[in-house]
């Protein structure tokens, strides 16, 4: 949840372009050149009987009619090899001819499994691939095959780059990107412990595609310049042929037991779980959601970063306020994600959550001393600052559902779609997380009653941050045809990461949009459709340097999966209504 810096004047706007998806056009008004493409189809849309059940590999693939109940050849196969097949089909369709396999000079591209993930919320398996040349990836680029229980294809969804004219042999050695990266990262070589990897590189600035080095999660040494630092969790990426650093990436997003009952710093009653240790002792640890909750003392967590999480809070004569809202409301977040969205944590595999409370970046705090309206997710875990009100008391963001969710959710894409923390794709990245963060909050209202502000008391007494309903309420554009236009380079100090809190208002507004659509008098979606539509969309169909357009085109592939069993009116009244949404605000 950083805080959007004072804003300046707006830099000339940069020429802006972006291949069109050739069937649900990725048109807006403004796109950040990205090097891919994008595609998809659903056995929902008129061209979805081409998604045929293919012939069981090693065998030909035969085009028929898809017949609905009839049991797939590749109904016994295992996922990934099911999948495969009907990606290998559909690229060679000749009526899906906006899909082709893309060829860098005479290589074909080749597509390497991520891996196999079970939807229980659309009651399908997801097979993710990325494209690949020479075996090399190609940085951003992915496929998703979703499949039902009998392996019939759902839909197929795709972001696809052509790095032609690259040489793919490396000049510059493992080693010598290492260097490049410590030293850009101010820290000793013996620092970077991440092992170089090779991907096709899309550098945004040159508008062509590299050979590259990419290093992830690489802690950088905070800069001694007054100011506000930068992200201190940054990926790092060299070019593999002269060694020259292309990007620095920011990763940080701006956001036997016992049960006890206390109260929060809203009044409102909580109830804390805790652990015994062998000595009698409580602490702030939730063995069963893995939620655990640290104090950091007014330490500053980016010139401070090795020291964090800070002290584990244990048997004190009374909880402090900002402790209990931490552990209280990462719990909730947590019971949200396992009961809505299926989900074991963070990770996804029941990984700690872990919270650090009474945080104070010295280079960012205003006056008092100690106050800090701050919070983010750094990389590993969450980060929260204070208010001081005028009795010398704090209130801790951490005492905010709605921000605590962000934070968390800003860690459920770091794990999933790895948004870029720049310009468009870090738009999309603050929009989601803004999106968890008022679905959390108010998922146990009925949705009439929901609250779309986010933040209030952030800023001031009774001040919001952001609004869904309304963007332009704080600042925000609510359509394309305002975006905040930037160039590089996209620094936090400069241009916000080339704005990301101000546009992520276009896409908060499309989300309200959506969740409030009605049929007659009623909200066509549910509440746990709105968090499953959203949520797939996020983690399944989205990738590190995906656009708005990708967004529709995902939000609108989750639709066709998680209604697929409603009647064709019904869902078809749910499709116009994510269309519209988007439409509304410029992005088509």
């Amino acid at each position: 949840m950083r805080v959007r810096p004072v804003k300046k004047s707006a830099p000339a706007p940069a020429a802006a372009s972006r291949s069109r998806a050739a069937r649900r056009p990725a048109a807006s008004t403004v796109a950040e050149t990205t090097g891919l493409s994008g595609f998809s189809i659903s056995t929902n849309e008129p061209l979805g009987s081409e998604l045929v059940p293919a012939a069981a590999p090693p065998g030909p693939v035969t085009a028929r009619p898809a017949t609905r109940g009839a049991r797939s050849p590749v109904a016994g196969l295992a996922p990934e090899a099911a999948a495969l097949a009907y990606l290998d089909q559909a690229l060679v369709n000749e009526k899906l001819a906006s899909f082709v396999r893309p060829s860098a000079g005479a290589v074909p591209s080749e597509f390497k499994s991520l891996g196999t993930e079970a939807l229980p919320l659309s009651g399908t398996t997801v097979v993710k691939f990325r494209q690949t040349f020479n075996k090399i990836p190609v940085y951003g680029s992915l496929v998703t095959v979703e499949l039902d229980k009998r392996n019939a294809c759902v839909g197929i969804n795709s972001s696809l780059g052509t790095p032609e004219g690259v040489n793919h042999i490396a000049k510059v050695s493992p080693a010598q990107a290492a260097e490049a990266t410590a030293k850009a990262a101010s820290v000793s070589a013996a620092a970077i412990t991440q092992t170089p990897r090779l991907y096709y590189y899309f550098e945004q600035r040159a508008r062509r595609w590299r050979l590259a080095y990419i290093l992830e999660n690489v802690v950088t040494k905070p800069p001694k310049s007054a100011g506000r630092s930068d992200s201190p969790v940054k990926d790092f990426v060299v070019d593999a042929h002269t060694g020259k650093l292309l990007a620095e990436l920011p990763r940080t997003a701006t956001m036997a037991d016992v049960v006890e009952q206390v109260r929060d710093a809203n009044g409102k009653k909580r109830r804390i779980t805790l652990e015994v240790r062998p000595d009698g002792k409580r602490q702030m640890r939730d063995a069963t959601l893995n939620v655990t909750t640290f104090g950091f003392g007014f330490r500053d967590p980016s010139a401070q970063y090795p020291q964090l999480p800070g002290t584990l809070y244990a048997s004190p004569p009374g909880w402090p306020m900002e402790a209990i809202g931490a552990h209280a409301n990462g719990s909730e977040v947590a019971r949200f994600m396992r009961k809505v969205l299926l989900r074991n944590n963070i990770d996804n595999r029941g990984g700690e959550m872990v919270s650090s409370v009474n945080c104070w970046d010295r280079s960012e705090g205003t006056r008092p001393a100690r106050q800090w309206r701050n919070a983010y997710w750094n990389g590993s875990q969450m980060v929260y600052g204070q208010i001081l009100f005028p009795d010398g008391s704090f209130y801790s963001v951490a005492s905010m559902l709605d921000i605590v969710a962000h934070e968390m959710f800003h860690g459920v894409t770091d794990h999933t779609a790895r948004l870029e923390y720049r310009v468009q794709a870090g738009a999309l990245n603050e929009s989601y997380s803004d999106i968890f963060g008022v679905i959390v909050a108010n998922h146990g209202r009925p949705l009439g009653r929901w609250n779309w502000e986010l933040g209030v008391g952030f800023d001031g007494p009774g001040a919001a941050l952001r609004n869904l309903a309304d963007p332009t309420l704080h600042g925000q554009p609510a359509h394309m045809r305002d975006y905040r236009t930037s160039t590089p380079p996209y620094t936090f100090e400069r241009n916000d990461y080339g704005w990301v809190h101000d546009n992520s208002g276009i896409h908060n507004c499309v989300a309200h949009r959506i969740m409030t659509a009605r049929s007659g008098s009623k909200f066509l979606f549910t509440r746990r459709e709105i968090a499953a539509l959203f949520y797939i969309a996020l983690t399944v169909h989205l990738s590190r340097t995906s656009q708005f357009a990708d967004s529709r085109r995902a939000v609108l592939q989750a639709a066709q999966s998680l209604f697929r069993a409603d009647g064709a009116s019904e869902r078809a009244r749910k499709i116009a209504a994510i269309e519209q949404g988007f439409a509304s605000v410029g992005i088509a």
